[in-house]
């Protein structure tokens, strides 16, 4: 259960030519786009060419934002989305059912804890952007987080279900319908924040990260979509940390994806220092947290890798909690970090 409400805005600055962020807060209508909100994605919604912006909510209907063509934004929820309150968490964006035009599924979590059936929310897109609920009711869990990918490769995309407990796979009949297949995912029952994937072992097929409250799980696609539990061998030993999101980054340009882990301590012991782990090209990951990225304890709930400076190194943007300030750390262009919030933010 998360017991703060946040709502990580980081595409709302924009860049200009000295590349620095400047606050477009205003371009963001005040009703829809302040509240407790989860999870943030950007899409073109209506199909005119140009990003809108979709909120996962807690506790209240998720929210459409529609771009006017220059980043000014109107709330267009009640018109294009329908109304359901729930405890949204996370949203994934795909064209599930194959006509054309992008669908939304919204994962809930506490909904299941209080008695309430059908919590997720699976919504079928159309060419003005208007969504429909479908016809296929998702399985329910208490879930924090939900990704898409082609698992099996046959072209469709599937959904993967971030739990408290059993993570699970649904594989797409090609149609916007599911099954569930127990068969793909280690048997393995954690408090799952977030999920990621990436090709950590550079063998063409996507692993998985299973960000989690107690321990966080590596699973290595032995191909077709299988996945095995490689945690003990290749990832750190698990600390006593609280993962919030997995971010997949090349850091020190070497053609394999490291991984930035933002932390943060919602029940006491908990250490919320960030982790920075490095892959050795073959998937295996070693911690260089110490070296490599500044040591706070800032409570991180998300971020991001943007080449921010434009000088063709990732940097990373955070997103903290309990007061805590975005901030920019700049990558020296051999994946070590430092703060440099003053480069990168307008200071007046």
């Amino acid at each position: 259960m998360k017991y703060y409400y946040f709502c990580l805005l980081l595409f709302s600055p924009f860049i200009i030519n000295a590349q620095i962020y400047i606050d477009a807060s205003d371009r963001l209508p005040e009703s829809g786009a302040k509240g407790p909100s989860m999870d943030v994605r950007a899409c073109d919604i209506d199909n005119d060419g140009d990003l809108d912006i979709i909120l996962a909510n807690e506790f209240k209907a998720n929210t459409i934002l529609i771009n006017d063509g220059k980043a000014n934004f109107s709330n267009m929820s009640k018109q294009l989305l329908p109304q359901s309150k729930r405890d949204s968490e996370d949203v994934s964006i795909a064209d599930f059912n194959l006509d054309g035009y992008d669908d939304l599924v919204f994962c809930s979590e506490d909904d299941i804890v209080h008695g309430r059936e059908n919590v997720h929310e699976f919504y079928l897109g159309s060419e003005s952007g208007k969504f429909k609920k479908s016809a296929f009711q998702l399985p329910d869990s208490e879930a924090n987080a939900v990704i898409h990918y082609d698992i099996n490769q046959d072209g469709f995309e599937d959904l993967i279900f971030g739990n408290n407990g059993l993570n699970f796979l649904l594989i797409n009949k090609g149609d916007g319908t599911f099954s569930k297949d127990e068969n793909r995912l280690p048997n393995v029952s954690k408090i799952t924040q977030d999920l990621a994937l990436a090709d950590v072992d550079c063998d063409g097929d996507m692993d998985l990260f299973s960000g989690n409250e107690d321990g966080n799980m590596l699973y290595i696609n032995k191909g077709s979509g299988f996945f095995k539990d490689e945690t003990e061998k290749r990832l750190p030993a698990i600390e006593n940390i609280e993962t919030r999101k997995v971010s997949f980054g090349d850091i020190d340009n070497d053609g394999d994806p490291d991984v930035f882990l933002s932390n943060m301590a919602s029940s006491e012991g908990k250490d919320p220092q960030n982790r920075h782990y490095l892959n050795d090209g073959t998937g295996m990951f070693r911690d260089v947290t110490r070296e490599r990225i500044p040591q706070e304890q800032l409570h991180t709930l998300d971020a991001i890798f943007e080449d921010s400076d434009l000088d063709g190194n990732l940097d990373i943007i955070l997103g903290n909690f309990y007061g805590g300030n975005i901030q920019i750390l700049e990558n020296d262009g051999k994946g070590y970090f430092k703060e440099n919030n003053s480069k990168f933010f307008d200071q007046e």
